[in-house]
């Protein structure tokens, strides 16, 4: 299904088009002064409102309503059986009878955040009102434990404050695992009272020169996500959460097609023939006609469609004979015949303009047949005298012949039907609690473009405008230019921290667990004799023992993931770095319940024949953050790790082509083989490109 759609998607967008990098690219918003933050800082410690704080009572009931809205739509749309099946899953019972017994704040939060995991995940049917809406009260419910003491939750927000006071100051303290204080106490995570944070005599830490928000590394970024989550599920410091997030609202995906393309698209020639039988100005003319040219389309700037004008310039020519008692007249005409419109594309329809059209055309009487010579040169002298009207009569009939025809032919397009990209992602993105994907369409002369983004409520999308395409690491000198690639497609590393790195936090991570993930969503994992295919160079083959070892003959294996950034992306001086972090690994009896980071290091690779891809260094990198050493016993366990780690994180990416299927709906991409041309990885940007 999910294969489906990005094929679906890569046609609708190549249809209408996506764009290039000409656009002007937006100004990145405006960066703050120095001393940016201070203000809005002590705005936030001095509006810290106790009565603004989540309610537990509120929050607590709404729970309850929304499991015995769950269960109303349950016996009220599900047969009994799916009814048992759908209640089974959830387990609401555990989260309902700790409300109902008053039980600890950490045992109603530990059920809560396990109810709450469940109801985030692939199963069709959780995208629907009421598990969406029993998610939402779950979540909410959540928070309000974690700031259900309202001294220690004011306590909470500001150590989170104070903790953006450091990371926005000009010497941060450098990070340990990365995890931040979000205010939550007594659900497992962190308690607010637990860490000391130097402060000013007014609470906060001192400033003496604020860092601009580009200035922030990734995993500072990340934390910076985390603390303004925390603060708004406390309901503080709204207009500093609202201020950060300005510097952090770029769209974070970009796509493009370029304009040759979608005028190859559409272009045609034209070549049409037809039979003439008509009558002007008594005389009965019948013979053959022809309309030679040429259909193109032309980009042409808008912002919030893409337009097309699209034109038909041709070359017309006649040969007939007029029948006008007593006499016949041989007559040749040649002329000119032009027809236009524009159409504005939008997601869901096509918008036909008027069609405009124009027609030149010039005759000549050959012969005029007639046995007597006073005849012919009376029907000569006549002839002259009509000529011009009528060729005015000819022309006008000819423009409107060309312009029905054109009109017709065009409207076609409007009844065209796309695949609705709604429909195919939005239960998607509900069931697994993503954000909605806000986005646009334009166009260029040069390219089509579409801008999108995916970004949490209070979560921080791109700080700047991805990278012009001319400036990308490509297959040719001079990056990508006009007529020199098919498509492109740029995404901002903060797409993970809005998405996977929300849903898999604190889950457990087994090859098992991803292989059903990816049957779930249509998506086809490399495997070894994959993964060690050459695509013509010896740096393709992969020799190393451990890469002989029989799958089957490999102990599976478990990673508790981490609650903060589980899962992460970051794109830089050419560079992609892909990782995981976890709080435990176990494997054959074997456990190891220590904080462990590993990361993948790919770096963009030229061959011979001009072709890109994404390799790998040797080995993926394996830490343990913290000052204590491992045990012998854990030092063991810790070679494993690295095999099975090495076997996660393929050879290489991107390093074969792909087809368009022969069927597609748009003929001039029907089996068409495309491959990259050009990949980039800066400022957080992975730009690729096809041809």
């Amino acid at each position: 299904m999910l294969k489906q759609f990005l094929i679906n998607a890569s046609l609708v967008l190549a249809g209408f088009s996506l764009t290039w990098s000409y656009l002007p690219a937006e100004l990145s918003a405006q960066q703050p002064d120095t001393n940016w933050i201070d203000k809005e800082l002590e705005q936030a410690r001095g509006g810290l409102d106790p009565d603004r704080l989540p309610s537990l009572t509120d929050t607590e009931a709404a729970v309850l309503d929304a499991m015995g809205a769950c269960r109303a739509y349950l016996d009220r749309r599900a047969t009994e059986a799916n009814a048992a099946a759908w209640l089974d899953y959830l387990q609401l019972e555990p989260l309902a009878d700790a409300i109902h017994d008053d039980e600890s704040i950490a045992q109603r939060g530990h059920a809560a955040v396990e109810l709450e995991s469940r109801l985030r995940d692939v199963h069709p049917g959780l995208e629907l009102k009421s598990m969406t809406s029993l998610r939402g009260a779950v979540q909410r419910y959540i928070a309000a434990l974690r700031y259900s003491d309202p001294e220690r939750g004011l306590a909470s927000a500001r150590k989170q404050l104070d903790a953006l006071a450091e990371i926005f100051s000009s010497a941060p303290a450098a990070p340990d695992t990365g995890e931040t204080d979000t205010g939550e106490t007594d659900t497992g995570e962190t308690d607010a009272d637990e860490t000391d944070t130097p402060a000013t005599q007014d609470g906060g830490s001192p400033i003496p020169s604020a860092r601009r928000p580009h200035e922030l590394s990734p995993e500072e970024v990340a934390q910076v996500d985390q603390l303004l989550s925390g603060l708004a599920d406390a309901n503080q410091a709204v207009s500093l959460i609202d201020k950060i997030q300005s510097y952090y609202r770029h769209g974070n995906i970009r796509g493009w097609v370029d304009g040759r393309s979608i005028s190859e698209a559409i272009s045609r020639p034209v070549n049409n023939p037809s039979a003439v039988n008509d009558c002007i100005l008594g005389t009965r003319m019948i013979g053959q006609a022809r309309v030679d040219g040429n259909v193109v389309a032309q980009l042409l700037p808008s912002d919030n469609d893409v337009r097309l004008l699209i034109r038909m310039n041709g070359v017309f020519s006649t040969t007939a004979r007029g029948y006008h008692k007593p006499i016949t007249l041989d007559t040749t005409g040649s002329g000119r015949v032009y027809a236009a419109r524009q159409i504005a594309i939008t997601e869901k329809s096509i918008v036909l303009g008027e069609t405009v059209s124009t027609a030149e055309l010039s005759t000549q009487i050959n012969r005029i047949n007639h046995p007597l010579r006073i005849v012919r040169r009376i029907a000569s002298e006549q002839a002259a005298e009509q000529r011009p009207l009528a060729e005015a009569i000819s022309r006008e009939k000819l423009r409107t012949q060309v312009h029905a025809q054109f009109d017709a032919q065009t409207a076609e397009m409007a009844g065209r039907s796309f695949p609705s990209l709604d429909s195919t992602i939005d239960p998607w993105l509900n069931r697994l609690d993503f954000p909605a994907l806000t986005r646009s369409i334009g166009s260029t002369t040069d390219t089509v473009y579409a801008r999108a983004s995916l970004q949490r409520p209070h979560g921080l999308a791109a700080p700047a405008e991805p990278p012009a395409l001319a400036s990308l690491w490509s297959s040719t000198p001079g990056g990508v230019l006009p007529g020199t690639y098919l498509a492109a497609v740029q995404v901002h590393q903060s797409i993970v921290d809005n998405s996977i790195a929300q849903l898999l936090a604190g889950q457990t991570f087994t090859p098992d667990r991803i292989l059903q993930l990816a049957q779930t969503l249509d998506i086809e994992l490399p495997n070894r004799e994959s993964l060690a295919e050459s695509t013509g160079s010896d740096v393709h083959q992969d020799t190393d023992s451990d890469e002989m070892i029989d799958e089957q003959e490999q102990e599976d294996y478990e990673v508790d993931l981490a609650n903060f950034r589980p899962v992460f992306v970051e794109a830089d001086n050419q560079e992609l770095r892909v990782g995981l972090r976890g709080t435990r690994f176990a494997q054959g009896g074997r456990e190891l319940e220590r904080t462990l980071e590993v990361s993948a290091i790919y770096r963009p690779v030229r061959g011979e024949d001009g072709s890109l891809w994404l390799s790998r260094e040797d080995d993926v990198r394996l830490s343990f953050p913290g000052s204590r050493r491992l045990t012998i016993s854990q030092t063991a366990i810790k070679t494993n790790m690295q095999q099975s780690f090495n076997k996660l994180f393929p050879k290489e990416l991107l390093h074969r082509d792909f087809s368009f299927p022969a069927d597609a709906k748009i003929a001039a991409l029907a089996g068409r083989v495309v491959r990259i041309s050009a990949i980039d990885l800066t400022d957080g940007w992975i730009s690729i490109a096809v041809r």
